[in-house]
């Protein structure tokens, strides 16, 4: 059991290392905060009290009401959390790291029993590539997408498919009736889990079950197990979908309301969780589809994206050149990348076709005949238009390609020279895995191996904000309520989170709702005595309340305290320090600046008991059409003259005692540069205050 072992530290192990601004959430807040949202609901409230406090109204819950509404679309996998967090005696939002990762490692006992039984593979290859299927990247896309239904799951789509092609096996399950009992249990429960987990994948799986029930039927060995099978599988389909009745809006009813909506609204969301096969570093579909790019562009991407696409559809988007090779290098390994896929191809063909030819009527040949057909359903998908369903079909048909790539390693195939390449994919898998904990960490980048291309955006998401839930849940320890005064939605739909799990009141100004409404209120009687103020821009709490700072920048509050002589507030611009008039922070080569308009404004909080003394202002030498410079402070004119070329700095003794200081910068005339569309006034190089 030492793989095992292995395998679920590998797993565990990102969680760890990447810390809990990792732990919260991977690429997806919106699905992964729904599913435990709905799991705080189904872990305090029994039905009936979800029923009446679900009902959407001005007082109504958000979390309430969204789990009410999620009962009838994906929510066993949140009610499963919920038992599991309960079990465990710990708080819903800590356990949820684990708890996908257990989704996650069934994977490993799936494959194995898979490889084993219906592919007839040695034991020891058997076990490595299940542990490469398992941390390799499919499964880590389906886990960085929070896909939580999806990865719970995906084993049972496995299994399924390879119950479909053992059935026909004669004498598998026994002696009639015991086999057709065993059987049909077998098939229930795993279409029972289907149809209250992840049910679309159905489209999916269910051509590729088809498509080995007819090849068995024009086999006449396998044909001779056919009373046992179809009885058996139409016994175990009748069985899940009486069990699906009490739920029936929730399971059956929801496959049409889903399939219908998407046919209906294709969504977009190709552009950010299939971004990964358009090209490694250049979007090679963007640039075929823009009408400048040029001759030399257009040429490298219809020559790159073909190759790039099936190796990161292949998951090894990883040795996909980046942006800084040179461009020789790069062509040649893209060459080598396109005969990599030739042998791939066929070494795999070459496999299928000799277990077809010496084994027709094994599972073997049965299960890579659907696992084929259903990897073509995603293609089909993309013909229609539907683009993000189709990345959705090729995620869920994972697990039918990674079976395809190692069946070459089969039974006495896996001895032969022909399997090199597919030794190459499951070792490259491994390797991914095995990094995993590695590329998380914030020193490297906080990477998302699983959705290459989102690191990005999902640290834009979680910049500035501290995810750190266990000293949230401290804080909140103490707290009779707590006012959640928060704009960022994730973070606001975190700390609602982290409130309810303890059973602690909340209420919030501003409540962000999976649907995606915002500005909603939800201030339950008596919010305005609660004693705690979580918020990521304010510097004190209300009289009677305690703060509870959600924010990574915590200088100004040092400097208002007085533990900080220093306040940068024109470039860095820290929470709590309003600001109008300002552009975008800006890098070059001599520091960072911040451009203004002609007239900018900052609100900055002063304590009269530890007040600042001097306000200290340096521009950049930016050639500017301005003139003069004006500076104000609460009103009062302190500077009116040319444009200042060196550092000034201005006593604030004459305002200690004031508690807001309205600073007031202004230049006579409007600056524009070719193809900058902005109206600006001058750019800031520092601007603090100082005791």
């Amino acid at each position: 059991m030492a793989i095992v072992a292995v395998v679920a530290i590998l797993c565990l192990a990102p969680g760890w290392t990447g810390g809990p601004r990792f732990r919260v959430f991977q690429a997806n807040v919106y699905d992964q905060l729904l599913y435990v949202g709905a799991s705080i609901s189904y872990r305090t409230l029994d039905y009936a009290t979800l029923v009446v406090q679900g009902v959407e109204g001005a007082q109504s819950d958000p979390l309430a009401v969204a789990a009410l509404w999620f009962i009838d679309w994906r929510s066993a996998v949140s009610m499963m959390h919920a038992a599991f967090a309960v079990v465990s005696r710990g708080h819903v939002v800590d356990c949820t790291y684990p708890y996908m990762v257990g989704m996650q490692l069934n994977m490993l006992f799936a494959a194995l029993f898979v490889f084993v039984n219906a592919l007839a593979m040695p034991r020891w290859p058997a076990w490595i590539c299940a542990s490469a299927l398992t941390v390799g990247f499919f499964e880590q896309y389906v886990f960085d997408i929070n896909a939580w239904s999806q990865l719970a799951a995906q084993p049972i789509f496995l299994l399924l498919l390879a119950f479909v092609a053992l059935a026909f096996d004669k004498d598998r399950f026994g002696q009639v009736p015991g086999s057709i009992v065993r059987l049909g249990a077998i098939f229930a429960a795993l279409m029972t889990g289907v149809f209250f987990l992840y049910p679309e994948s159905l489209t999916v799986y269910g051509l590729a079950a088809m498509v080995i029930v007819v090849m068995a039927i024009g086999h006449r060995t396998s044909r001779q197990a056919l009373p046992v099978a179809a009885t058996g599988l139409a016994a175990g389909i009748g069985a899940s979908l009486l069990a699906c009745i009490p739920h029936w809006s929730g399971t059956a009813a929801y496959v049409v309301r889903q399939l219908s909506h998407a046919a209906a609204y294709p969504p977009d969301w190709w552009k950010y969780f299939q971004l990964y096969l358009f090209g490694g570093e250049a979007n090679f579909l963007e640039i075929i589809a823009g009408p400048d790019s040029r001759l030399g562009e257009l040429a490298n991407a219809y020559f790159s994206l073909p190759v790039e696409a099936a190796v990161a559809g292949l998951g090894l988007y990883a040795v996909l050149p980046s942006a800084g090779w040179p461009v020789a290098i790069a062509f040649v390994w893209k060459l080598l990348l396109y005969g990599f896929l030739f042998v791939l191809v066929r070494s795999v063909a070459g496999a299928v076709w000799t277990i077809w030819r010496s084994e027709p009527d094994g599972s073997a040949a049965r299960l890579l005949a659907g696992s084929l057909a259903g990897c073509l359903v995603p293609i089909a998908i993309l013909a229609a238009g539907h683009a993000w369903a189709a990345g959705k079909g090729l995620a869920m048909a994972a697990p039918m390609l990674f079976t395809l790539i190692v069946a070459p390693l089969a039974a006495a195939q896996w001895r032969s020279s022909a399997v090199v390449a597919s030794i190459i994919v499951v070792v490259a898998h491994l390797i991914l895995g095995a990094l995993r904990p590695l590329l998380v960490l914030q020193a490297l980048g906080a990477g998302i191996p699983g959705l290459p291309t989102s690191a990005a955006q999902v640290n834009a998401q979680k910049a500035s904000l501290d995810w750190d839930y266990n000293r949230l849940s401290a804080e909140f320890g103490s707290c009779n309520g707590i006012v959640i005064d928060v704009a960022h939605p994730m973070m606001n739909h975190v700390l609602r989170s982290l409130a309810a799990d303890h059973g602690i009141a909340w209420a919030s100004p501003n409540v962000f709702m999976w649907s995606g409404k915002t500005g909603r209120a939800y201030l339950p009687t008596g919010w305005d005595k609660f004693d705690c103020l979580a918020s990521a821009d304010r510097l004190t709490a209300n009289p009677g309340q305690r703060l509870v700072p959600v924010a990574t920048d915590r200088s100004s509050r040092e400097f208002l305290e007085g533990r900080r002589d220093v306040l940068e507030i024109g470039v860095e611009v820290p929470p709590g320090i309003a600001t109008r008039g300002l552009f975008g922070k800006e890098s070059t080569p001599g520091g960072a600046l911040r451009w203004a308009s002609p007239a900018a404004y900052f609100d900055v909080p002063n304590k009269p008991s530890a007040p600042a003394r001097t306000l200290r202002l340096a521009l950049w030498p930016m050639p500017i059409s301005g003139s003069e410079f004006l500076v104000k402070i609460n009103g009062r004119e302190i500077y009116r003259g040319s444009v200042p070329a060196g550092p000034l700095s201005f006593p604030l003794d004459e305002l200690a005692g004031e508690e807001t200081l309205t600073v007031e910068l202004a230049t006579n005339s409007v600056t524009r540069f070719p193809g900058d569309p902005r109206d600006l006034g001058f750019a800031i190089r520092e601007l603090s205050v100082r005791r």
